[in-house]
């Protein structure tokens, strides 16, 4: 037997993701010794890396969760005691009675793993097509995705529908668990046709294929431990365990976000004002000159303060914080980023809005869009195509967008706001559009902003 080709990106070292510096892509940041330390003597602060598991129902996608935590030593306090032969791993994040009963995820849970470089935010959404609405809530704030393809099964139409909601919501990466592999004897062949597959439709997702990993969740090969070792079960196997593989994919995506930070409101106390907020991507530092969108104005960074913590060198993607900063002030919802890489401000959108609810919409509803810098009202154009989330199958035009459908959309706001284009800034180019009362309809992603001199 060949030896098979790997399926996932080079393996790099955990620690490098201590060495990579949003701010200098690709360069090594100075000072920080092997345990993550900066010159200091302080834990240099680690990035939030959110990833969703998605996949059909029975896909083994729970177990395989439940796999990963056990092996890295991140159960939740309650479930030490787990036994994973007694077939306790699937449950291991279900919370709900009716979850265990049913044998199934209804809601969608989370989980923290966390390394001497990065948080991993672990996502378990729901597979069942009906709760579509749950996925989407989940995976909202997903950085990377995991698509889990049991090996018999392959690729079913709820996968290509998780494929696209991923791509809608501004996911970038995934990689594919291919998971059952000790019921499939380990058979390679099984694994590539699969990998393969996955590989196609994420790239018809207008997803980028990070690689595929060959896994035995009730076993543990390949999850955090590799499985090519003398006695071991897959030889053929060269690539990374599934852990490594996301380790690679929180590394490579740190290089390219441009800064950002939301302001979520603005405190005072003492007589020191403070802007509290959260890093949306990239990495800002005290000393940092940051413009202020919509509205102009420019402030610099003094200090980067979080509560119980002395002040930080720097905050990175998904931290809370609060920044004491001179110059001028920022309002709530203003979004802070580098003069010469400014986000862009209109008033309209054209997106595309994925119907998750059982309310069809149409053009001329009135609107609120829900960012991550507050709550806009609008009217709602123009709907110009329609598709079945599935196949992406063309609907009949003039007919609203009803449940699991997915139309480009022109969006007309009251004002303008600062936000972003999807494929440049994910979570500044995501939003959720709502009825005017604040019922949520579904999630959208902004293709394109027309500015007032587009």
């Amino acid at each position: 037997m060949s030896t098979r080709t790997r399926h996932a990106p080079p393996s790099q070292d955990a620690a490098g993701a201590d060495t990579i510096d949003q701010d200098s892509p690709g360069q090594d940041t100075a000072g920080q010794d092997a345990a993550g330390q900066d010159a200091a003597g302080q834990d240099a602060p680690r990035r939030t890396f959110s990833v969703a598991f998605v996949g059909e129902v029975d896909h083994g996608k729970s177990t395989l969760l439940g796999r990963l935590l056990y092996d890295t030593g991140a159960l939740p306090a309650d479930r030490l005691d787990l036994d994973p032969e007694a077939g306790g791993l699937a449950f291991l994040l279900d919370g709900l009675s009716e979850e265990r009963e049913g044998l199934f995820t209804l809601d969608t849970t989370r989980a923290v793993l966390e390394t001497s470089s990065c948080r991993f935010v672990l996502i378990d959404v729901p597979g069942h097509g009906e709760l579509l609405k749950n996925m989407v809530s989940g995976a909202s704030r997903a950085d990377a995705g995991v698509v889990v393809v049991d090996v018999h099964e392959q690729v079913a139409a709820q996968t290509r529908r998780h494929l696209r909601v991923l791509e809608l919501l501004g996911v970038r990466s995934v990689l594919c668990a291919v998971t059952k592999m000790d019921l499939a004897g380990y058979d390679p062949d099984a694994f590539e046709r699969v990998a393969a597959q996955v590989a196609a439709l994420a790239a018809e997702c207008g997803l980028e294929p990070a690689g595929a990993v060959p896994v035995g969740a009730l076993r543990g090969d390949n999850v955090a431990a590799p499985a090519n070792g003398p006695g071991g079960p897959m030889p053929w196997y060269t690539g990374p365990t599934l852990f490594e593989g996301m380790e690679a994919l929180a590394v490579r995506q740190s290089r390219v976000e441009p800064p950002r930070f939301v302001v979520g409101g603005v405190l005072e106390s003492g007589g020191v004002r403070r802007v509290v907020g959260r890093v949306e991507s990239g990495t800002v530092r005290p000393g940092r000159e940051l413009a202020i969108s919509p509205g102009g104005g420019r402030c610099t960074v003094e200090m980067i303060e979080r509560f119980g913590e002395p002040p930080l060198e720097r905050a990175r993607t998904g931290d809370d914080v609060g920044l004491r900063i001179s110059g001028d002030q920022p309002a709530q919802g203003a979004v802070l980023a580098p003069p010469d890489d400014l986000p862009r401000v209109g008033r309209v959108w054209r997106a595309r809005v994925l119907n998750t609810g059982p309310t069809p919409f149409a053009p001329g509803r009135p609107c609120l869009v829900r960012t991550v810098g507050g709550g806009f009202t609008g009217r709602l154009e123009a709907v110009h195509r329609r598709w079945e989330t599935a196949g992406m199958t063309p609907l009949e035009d003039g007919r609203p967008v009803g449940f699991s459908e997915l139309a480009e959309v022109r969006i007309r706001l009251a004002a303008p706001v600062a936000a972003e284009e999807a494929r440049h800034c994910p979570p500044l180019g995501r939003f959720m559009f709502c009825d005017a009362d604040g019922t949520a309809l579904g999630p959208g992603v902004i293709d394109h902003i027309e500015t007032d001199a587009t």
